[in-house]
C-alpha cells in the first residue's frame, strides 16, 4: 500500500495561465521545491521514484499534437462557468456507465461524446493529492479548486498556514456574477462547501456554520439536500423556497416570466440529509437533470453572467458502499445532467463548461474476460434498489436467518444467493471479519464482494484512491487546461477564464 505522506520530490506539472509571481503559490519549475515537500519523504525508494519521474517530465519536450500551453493560448473570457463534479468517480466508474449506456440505450455517454470533440474540447489528467496525503478527501479537493491552495484533508477554505482566502464562488458574486450550488448530497457537505465557504479553525463537519455562510453570503441558487441544517434559516430569510420536484418544476416554468432584477434567491431542499439514491428516488425528489436545467434557466438572465457548481455527490457514496448497481445509476444520472448542460452551452460562445471529479473511489471494474463477464454485467440491469435500501432491510429481519437475508437481497437485485454466499453475509452481519483485507469489511464491502461473483464488477476497497482523474472542458478558456495538472491548478484556469482575481484574503 502507498504511504500516507506526500513525496519528497513531487511531479512537476505545466504551469497554468494564472500562476502569477505575486501569488503565495510557488511557480513550479524543475528547480522549485513544492510546499508539500517539507513534510518529508515517505521513504528513500518512493522519493527516488518520484524524483526520477519529476526529472523526466520537466525535461520532456512538447510533441506534435500536444495541447497549446498557457503561453500560446489566446486569452478568451467566459461570461459564465458551469463546473460539474461527479464526486468520487474513478476511471472505471466512467467506463462502466458508458458501457451500460451502450448496452441499454444504444448510445455512449455524454462525457465520452465531449471527450471526442477534438476541435472543441480539452482533456486533462488531474493529480488529486492533498497537502498532507496522496489520497485526498472531498473537502481538500474542493478547497483546492475553490482557492488555488493545497490544504489538509478535512479542511474547508483554510490553508495549512491558517491563511483564509476568499473562495471562488464568493469572489464571483462580489464581481457581480450570479452564483449557485446544485448537489445530490446535503448542500452543507464538503464539495459544495469547498467552493463557497470557510471553516476557520474547524473542519468539514461543522455543517451548521457552513449552512449559515451559504445563506449569509447571498448565493442565488441552492438546490439539494440538507434541510436539517438549512430549513429554519431559509424560512427566516424570506427566500423563494421549494421542497418537492413538482414545486421546483413550477418555479422553473415561471422563471422565464420574471425579470432578473426582480428574481429572489431560489432555495430547494428536498431531503433532510442527502437526496435518495437514484434507484430509490421517490417522486417527490427532483432528478439532478431537473435541478441542473432549473438552475441554468434561473441564472441565465444575470447581466453579469453566472458561476454554478453541479455535483453528482452520491456517485461517491455508492463507490464507498461498493454498490455497483447504484454506482452506475448515479453516474448515468450525472451524465444525463451533463447532457442538459451541453444543451445549454451549444451554440453559445460565452460559457465555459468543465466536467471533472475530486478523486477516485474504490476503483471498480468489470473483471471477467470470459463470456461470464458479459452475462454478469447484464445482471446489473436487474438491480432495482440500493445497498442503503438493503441495509435498512437487514435492520428489520433476523440477521441470523439466511433465508431472510436472501429475501432482502433478492428483492433488491433479482439475484439468488448460494448457501456459501449467505453464510458470509450472516457472519459479517454478526460482526465477524470475513475478508482478510481489513478495509474491505467496512461499510458494505462484503455485500459488494458477494454480488461481484454474479455481476463480475469488483472493487479494490471502500475508500478514496490516489489514482489520477479525468477533466474535460469546452468553451472560452478551456484551451488553458494542460494535459496534466495538480488539482489546485484548476483554480487558476477558472479565474483567468472569468477574469477574476486569483487570490483574495478574508
Amino acid at each position: 500500500m502507498r504511504g500516507q505522506g506526500p513525496p519528497a520530490a513531487p511531479l512537476i506539472y505545466p504551469e497554468t495561465v494564472n500562476d502569477s509571481p505575486d501569488s503565495n503559490r510557488p511557480v513550479t519549475s524543475p528547480s522549485t521545491v513544492d510546499r508539500r515537500s517539507f513534510l518529508g519523504a515517505v521513504g528513500a525508494g518512493l522519493a527516488l521514484g518520484y524524483g526520477a519521474a519529476a526529472a523526466q517530465l520537466s525535461n520532456s519536450k512538447p510533441t506534435a499534437g500536444t495541447r497549446r500551453t498557457a503561453s500560446t493560448t489566446p486569452k478568451r473570457r467566459a461570461q459564465n462557468l458551469i463546473f460539474m463534479v461527479a464526486d468520487g468517480m474513478s476511471a472505471g466508474t466512467l467506463q462502466l456507465a458508458d458501457l451500460h449506456l451502450r448496452q441499454t440505450r444504444n448510445r455512449q455517454s455524454h462525457w465520452i461524446d465531449l471527450i471526442q470533440r477534438d476541435n472543441d474540447s480539452s482533456r486533462s489528467v488531474i493529480d488529486t493529492a492533498s497537502f498532507n496525503s496522496l489520497v485526498t478527501d472531498s473537502a481538500a479537493a474542493s478547497t483546492a479548486w475553490g482557492t488555488g491552495q493545497l490544504v489538509e484533508n478535512g479542511r474547508i477554505g483554510e490553508s495549512p498556514d491558517r491563511v483564509v482566502r476568499s473562495p471562488l464562488l464568493l469572489r464571483a458574486r462580489e464581481a457581480g456574477k450570479a452564483t449557485g450550488l446544485v448537489t445530490t448530497t446535503r448542500l452543507t457537505h464538503a464539495t459544495p462547501a469547498g467552493l463557497a465557504c470557510n471553516v476557520i479553525g474547524g473542519d468539514r463537519n461543522d455543517e451548521s456554520l457552513i449552512a449559515s455562510q451559504l445563506l449569509n453570503r447571498g448565493f442565488d441558487v441552492l438546490l439539494g439536500g440538507g434541510s436539517r441544517y438549512l430549513a429554519g434559516p431559509c424560512a427566516e430569510a424570506g427566500l423563494v423556497t421549494v421542497s418537492t420536484g413538482d414545486e421546483l418544476a413550477a418555479v422553473a416554468a415561471a422563471s422565464s416570466r420574471i425579470d432578473w432584477s426582480k428574481r429572489e434567491r431560489l432555495i430547494g431542499l428536498f431531503n433532510r440529509s442527502h437526496l435518495s439514491y437514484e434507484l430509490d428516488r421517490p417522486a417527490t425528489e427532483p432528478s439532478l437533470t431537473a435541478m441542473t436545467r432549473t438552475s441554468l434557466e434561473w441564472l441565465a438572465g444575470a447581466p453579469g453572467g453566472f458561476v454554478v457548481q453541479i455535483e453528482g455527490g452520491r456517485v461517491d457514496h455508492a463507490a464507498h458502499a461498493n454498490d455497483a448497481g447504484s454506482l452506475i445509476a448515479e453516474q448515468i444520472a450525472f451524465d444525463d445532467a451533463l447532457g442538459a448542460a451541453i444543451e445549454f452551452v451549444t451554440n453559445r460562445d460565452d460559457t465555459l463548461l468543465v466536467v471533472t471529479t475530486d478523486h477516485g473511489n474504490a476503483n471498480p471494474g468489470l473483471t471477467d474476460y470470459t463470456r461470464y463477464g458479459i452475462e454478469g454485467f447484464a445482471r446489473l440491469e436487474g438491480f432495482t434498489r440500493s445497498f442503503e435500501w438493503i441495509m435498512n432491510g437487514f435492520d428489520r429481519i433476523d440477521r441470523t436467518d439466511p433465508s431472510q437475508i436472501h429475501s432482502v437481497v433478492e428483492a433488491a437485485t433479482n439475484i439468488s444467493l448460494s448457501r456459501p454466499d449467505l453464510d458470509v453475509l450472516r457472519r459479517w452481519l454478526g460482526g465477524e471479519t470475513v475478508d482478510p483485507f481489513l478495509l474491505a469489511n467496512r461499510k458494505c464491502g462484503p455485500l459488494g464482494a458477494v454480488l461481484s461473483n454474479f455481476t463480475k464488477v469488483a472493487f479494490m476497497s471502500p475508500n478514496h484512491t490516489a489514482d489520477y482523474v479525468e477533466l474535460t472542458a469546452c468553451g472560452p478558456g478551456s484551451g488553458a487546461f494542460a494535459p496534466m495538472m495538480r488539482i489546485d491548478q484548476i483554480h487558476g484556469v477558472l479565474c483567468e477564464a472569468l477574469d477574476l482575481p486569483t487570490e483574495v484574503l478574508l
